[in-house]
C-alpha cells in the first residue's frame, strides 16, 4: 500500500470531494444535521465541494496516491473561511444547507466558542478515508504527512473528534484531549484535542 502524501491541486478537487462523501456518510456531526441518510448523502457533494475548493486555496489538502485518503488542514489567520473565499461556490452552500442550516450554523458557533484563542495552531479540519481503504494505513499516513508539515512550520494542530472510536487513534499520534463539550439542541459529544506545544 502506497503511504505517501501529496499536496492536492486544484484538478484533484472533485475526486477528494467524493472521497469525502463515501468517508462521511454515517459521520456523527453530519447525521445530527441531516438525520435523514438518504438526504444526508445527497448534500455532502455540495457541503464538501466549497471546503475542498477553500482549503486548496487557503490551507493545505493532502491525498493519497488515488486520493482513497484525504486530508484538509487550515492555517493560522484563515481558519474560518471569510465570506469572499465562500461566494465561487454559493449555489452549492444553498444546496447544501437547504435543510439543516441552522444546526449547521449551531454546529460552527459552538465549535468556534470552544477553539483555542491564546496561541496560533493548524486546523485538521476533515480527514477522510473511503471505507475501501480504511483499515489499510492510509489514514494514520495522511494525518502523519500534515503533523510532519505542522512540525516543521513549528505549529501545534487542533483538531474536533465527534466519534469516539477516533480518540484513541488520535491519542495514539500523540493529540491531547484539552476540551470536552456537547453541541446544543442534542448535538453531538465533541473533543477538542491538540497535538504539539503551543
Amino acid at each position: 500500500m502506497q503511504t505517501t502524501m501529496t499536496r492536492a491541486e486544484a484538478g484533484d478537487a472533485d475526486v477528494m470531494v467524493r472521497s469525502f462523501c463515501e468517508a462521511f456518510a454515517d459521520d456523527p456531526g453530519l447525521a445530527w444535521i441531516w438525520p435523514d441518510r438518504a438526504d444526508r448523502i445527497s448534500r455532502l457533494p455540495y457541503f464538501f465541494e466549497p471546503i475542498v475548493g477553500g482549503t486548496l486555496l487557503q490551507g493545505v489538502a493532502l491525498r493519497s496516491e488515488a486520493s482513497d485518503a484525504v486530508s484538509l488542514w487550515r492555517l493560522p489567520g484563515r481558519i474560518h473561511p471569510e465570506p469572499h473565499e465562500m461566494a465561487p461556490w454559493h449555489t452549492a452552500m444553498a444546496r447544501a444547507f437547504s435543510a439543516g442550516g441552522e444546526r449547521s450554523q449551531l454546529m460552527g458557533a459552538t465549535l468556534k466558542a470552544h477553539q483555542p484563542v491564546d496561541f496560533d495552531w493548524w486546523y485538521l479540519q476533515f480527514i477522510g478515508v473511503r471505507p475501501a481503504a480504511q483499515g489499510t494505513g492510509l489514514g494514520g499516513a495522511i494525518v502523519r504527512g500534515g503533523l510532519a508539515l505542522a512540525e516543521a512550520a513549528g505549529m501545534p494542530v487542533y483538531v474536533e473528534v465527534m466519534n469516539p472510536d477516533n480518540l484513541g487513534y488520535y491519542r495514539h499520534v500523540g493529540f491531547q484531549v484539552i476540551d470536552e463539550f456537547d453541541i446544543p439542541d442534542d448535538g453531538p459529544h465533541v473533543w477538542g484535542m491538540l497535538w504539539g506545544q503551543p
